[in-house]
């Protein structure tokens, strides 16, 4: 007689459970076991963290925090009137002044300082000339300034002590802008 041939045409599954020898199957059933003492330890952990919590909440109650109030200070009348002059100071367009200061510029004649009093609209000029007549060409050329109005020589001194003579002046003159 003729043995029977079994011809499987689809081979199982690695992973189905037909082909599981006793290997496997005790491994399945360490890895299972494994889960579980695992699952049984991370509870265990977690009731013991949660008894620590209660004993320490127990010990040192909560500090209960305050929220911190910002305190808006408003600015004095005198503060906000300082800053009004410094915003109308330098919004004040000094450019045209000082570029028309600088457009006669007179070789014989050295400006040590430029004062302006933006209230009175007024520029104070202080300086040197070589003589008089620079001083008072000086003079006639800022009158011809269409920012400068009333060009003044408010005082002047020359210097005997130098042997040049230079003459000391300060003009005063009201600008236009």
């Amino acid at each position: 007689m003729s043995k029977i041939v079994d011809i499987d045409f689809v081979a199982p599954n690695a992973l189905s459970f037909k082909r599981m020898t006793a290997y496997g199957l005790i491994l399945m059933l360490i890895a299972f076991a494994l889960g579980i003492y695992c699952i049984q330890h991370i509870n265990a952990s977690q009731t013991a963290l949660t008894i620590a919590q209660n004993r320490l909440d127990a010990i040192a109650p909560e500090v209960k925090t305050t929220t911190v109030e910002t305190v808006v200070e408003t600015a004095s009348e005198a503060e906000i009137k300082y800053a009004r002059e410094v915003v109308a100071q330098l919004s004040t367009p000094w450019n045209p002044l000082m570029s028309t200061l600088e457009q006669s510029n007179m070789s014989n004649i050295a400006l040590l300082s430029i004062e302006p009093n933006r209230k009175k609209q007024q520029i104070i000029l202080t300086g040197q000339a070589k003589n008089i007549q620079s001083t008072l060409s000086y003079i006639k050329q800022l009158e011809r300034i269409e920012t400068l109005s009333q060009v003044y020589l408010l005082k002047h001194s020359i210097d005997q002590t130098d042997p040049f003579k230079p003459v000391g002046f300060t003009i005063l003159a009201q600008w236009k802008i």
